[in-house]
């Protein structure tokens, strides 16, 4: 896994949410409004480069039995990208974190799947799930 702050991952078509995790600590940050590569690269040099960010966590998305779907394909395609632009990258699985996203959001006294960090929230549970952290 390795040492230092790391930048979690939730890409989506429409939005894609960040977290970041600094001495031991995830927190959601402000979700892009698009799926585009270039804009999803452009963030991820500003916060690495802010944050000395040593790794990227890009959620994995796979069906409940762990087979691949539509999506899992492009991401892998997204961390290849994101690879030949010099970032680490590590995947992990997804499955059921907007449900956990979804749920945090309600118990924080927010409007659950209709605000627009669950997507940055989402990111927060992919990167503590890498990171093994409860």
């Amino acid at each position: 896994m390795g040492a230092g702050p790391a930048i979690g991952v939730d890409y989506g078509r429409v939005r894609t949410g960040f977290a970041l995790c600094r001495d031991g600590v995830v927190v959601p940050l402000e979700p892009l409004p698009s799926g585009e590569w270039r804009l999803i690269a452009g963030r991820l040099e500003e916060l690495r480069e802010a944050h000395s960010a040593s790794l990227i966590v890009l959620g994995l998305p796979l069906t409940p039995s762990g087979r691949e779907t539509e999506l899992s394909s492009e991401v892998r395609s997204l961390a290849g990208y994101l690879e030949k632009l010099g970032l680490r990258v590590e995947l992990c699985r997804e499955s059921g974190t907007t449900q956990e996203a979804e749920a945090l959001s309600r118990q924080a006294g927010g409007p659950g799947r209709a605000g627009r960090l669950t997507d940055s929230l989402a990111a927060v549970v992919i990167l503590k799930r890498h990171l093994d952290i409860p």
